[in-house]
């Protein structure tokens, strides 16, 4: 029965989905952090991933354990992944690259009493990348252990000291620990709920120091089940010490956030809510070197620093109909930021070092900027008939970027406008239709001639009609179609030889089609054809020269076996396809052609609470454009275990 074969609705929700995305994101409230965490009880898991594709390797693996035995807590977390690409080396066979990361938390407390207990905290970082980009090798492990005191039943505060290792390049450093950690659970005060918490963390690794310190606090006051305020206050303090891979002195980056935020939420009549949310923040970003050993010939070299001001806010106004039928949003937003950077001078100059710093510090300076975006958006969905839902969604979006400094010639403004209508259709019960249509227009324009041959106009058009066929409980077939028009068009594209306007044209076809032979036997038909192609567009005549395009063709046959409810076994075979044309004189010329086809095998097994194990492979005989070819496999494994 169709029942037993949910995987044929996908297609269609997926297609449902993407023509309201929009909408649904703009309605998604706010949180900050004094709002009340989540209560639902920690679950301990793991999670093992693999992944293949051609010549590349991902491995993801994660534990959690959060569990108390007797009087003493245990917290394990810890994360290891890994990405290792098969390079051919010619006649020495192949070569492999790779690149890990281990990262290990180990956190173990004992309570003797309801106000004083032990903390133990071991916390590992190994990296190792043969890719020889960057840093390669780096290790750090750490211990701490203390006390973690409750002298109310509302505040703990917890002391920490202890040793850390740390090996960055070759160099390996150790020295003392200590923390500081507080944490304020909720406390009701006269209907404010008040929750906070903070740290202070230093590690002294001679000649490097590390910190970590924050404080942040929320207040939230309901006034109704939908009436609220909340404001929370930050403050972070991070700083981080490198070796520099060319000489090995100490690069040094401290970061200063301060942040405000605070959201009002009214409601102003059953189903009508307004929101104002407002978030403000100060960033500085200091980098200093210094000198880990002396240099006959040091460098002169400059330190810098970046501030940064931001600020965001919107007001909106959401409606919901009390039977849910009818849903309404509209968001007028505003967001700033200013940015400025200078160069930093160490001690008293001469007069020769004086001209040095001048010229860093207005090189530095040239980046200085400001951003203004002015927004509004908003989104509508009413039922039209019993049988008939119409959606609506759009906005728009004016950018001012300007950049104080004469030698930075970005300053421009960016307009974008975006709209999208859709309506479903209930024909009959055996027939379902819908038909969404997406604009979006974007104009840049660069305020100085150096770039304005940059200014531009891009016209996307989109329309999809959708249709979901049921006749009978064991078959069911999904479609979609896609036209979609691309164009962008400069301003200049006459006086200036070198930029040429262009168009993206794409059609697309999707049929995804399920049917049931027996309540547990079924098969499953894809498919996906796809043209597109690209040119150049004379805008001013809405002609074009095409350049070249593609056919690509997509092709799937699986046999799918449920022997009990949460279990799937199925095999088959796919094809896919790529043709590529080129164009001389308007003829089109077959390019390059290249073809897969293998059997795929697919197992799903769902354990409900307990996890869930899924594995999807392909193993495809592969011709190549060159005309060699090749057997590749590539499959995802993915195993889920909650206990």
């Amino acid at each position: 029965m169709l029942h037993a074969f949910p995987w044929r609705t996908v297609p269609l929700l997926l297609v449902m989905a993407e023509a309201t995305a929009h909408a649904q994101d703009l309605s998604r409230p706010t949180e900050v952090a004094g709002t009340t965490p989540d209560t639902l009880s920690r679950r301990n898991s793991a999670l093992v991933s693999f992944d293949r594709n051609l010549n590349t390797y991902n491995w993801l693996g994660k534990l959690v354990v959060d569990t108390v035995f007797g009087g003493t807590s245990l917290r394990l977390l810890q994360n290891y992944v890994a990405n290792i690409i098969q390079v051919d080396a010619g006649t020495g066979g192949r070569h492999r690259l790779a690149s890990t990361q281990e990262n290990l938390g180990l956190t173990i407390g004992e309570k003797f009493n309801d106000n004083l207990g032990i903390q133990v905290r071991w916390s590992s970082l190994v990296y190792s990348d043969d890719k020889a980009v960057g840093l390669s090798n780096a290790s750090d492990h750490s211990v701490l252990g203390g006390l973690e005191v409750t002298p109310l039943a509302f505040l703990t505060v917890t002391p920490l000291l202890g040793y850390r290792w740390d090996n960055q390049t070759e160099i390996r450093d150790r020295g003392f620990s200590y923390a500081l950690a507080t944490r304020l659970r909720e406390v009701d005060l006269d209907g404010y709920r008040v929750l906070g918490s903070g740290q202070l963390q230093e590690d002294h690794l001679s000649p490097r120091s590390l910190a970590n310190h924050f404080a942040r606090i929320g207040v939230q006051k309901w006034f109704s089940s939908q009436t609220r305020d909340s404001i929370e206050f930050g403050y972070s303090h991070l700083k981080r010490e490198f070796y520099a891979l060319a000489d090995s002195n100490i690069e040094s980056r401290i970061e200063n956030v301060i942040a405000f935020t605070n959201l009002l939420e009214y409601e102003v009549e059953r189903g009508f809510l307004a929101s104002f949310f407002v978030t403000v923040s100060s960033k500085a970003w200091d980098k200093d070197l210094r000198r880990n050993a002396p240099q006959l010939s040091p460098t002169l070299q400059f330190n810098t620093r970046i501030d940064e001001f931001r600020l965001d806010a919107y007001l909106q106004a959401q409606y919901h109909s009390t039977d849910g039928s009818s849903a309404g949003l509209i968001r007028l937003g505003y967001g700033e930021r200013d940015e400025t950077h200078s160069a930093k001078a160490a001690g008293d100059l001469n007069p020769a070092a004086t001209i040095l710093f001048n010229e860093r510090n207005r090189q530095e300076q040239s980046k200085d900027n400001v951003a203004r975006r002015t927004s509004l958006a908003g989104m509508l969905t009413v039922p039209l008939s019993f049988s008939d839902r119409l959606s609506v969604s759009g906005g728009a979006s004016i950018l001012r970027y300007d950049t104080p400094s004469l030698l930075n010639v970005e300053d421009r403004d960016e307009l974008l406008v975006s709209a999208s209508i859709g309506t479903t259709h209930r024909i009959s019960p055996f027939l379902e239709i819908g038909l969404t249509l997406d604009g979006m227009l974007s104009h840049v324009v660069y305020l100085l001639k150096e770039r304005s041959a940059n200014n531009n106009i891009n016209r996307v058009l989109r329309f999809a009609p959708r249709a979901l066929f049921r006749p009978v409980g064991f078959f069911a077939s999904a479609n979609t179609l896609e036209v979609l028009a691309n164009y962008t068009v400069y301003d200049f594209e006459e006086q200036i030889a070198l930029v040429r306007s262009f168009s993206y044209r794409q059609f697309g076809w999707i049929d995804s089609t399920g049917i049931g032979l027996t309540d547990r036997v079924g098969l499953h038909f894809y498919s996906y054809i796809k043209l597109y192609q690209r040119g150049q567009l004379k805008w001013s005549e809405f002609t074009e020269r095409i350049e070249n395009s593609f056919a690509d063709q997509t092709f799937a046959l699986q046999l799918r076996f449920i022997p009990e409810e949460g279990t799937l076994f199925g095999v088959g075979l796919q094809y896919f396809s790529q043709s590529r044309y080129s164009y001389e004189q308007a003829t089109r010329r077959l390019a390059s052609f290249q073809r897969s086809i293998g059997p795929t095998c697919v197992l799903e097994r769902d354990l409900g609470q307990r996890g869930q194990l899924n594995l999807r492979g392909w193993y495809e005989h592969r011709k190549q454009p060159d005309g060699t070819e090749r057997d590749l496999v590539s499959f995802t494994l993915t195993i889920l275990l909650n206990f």
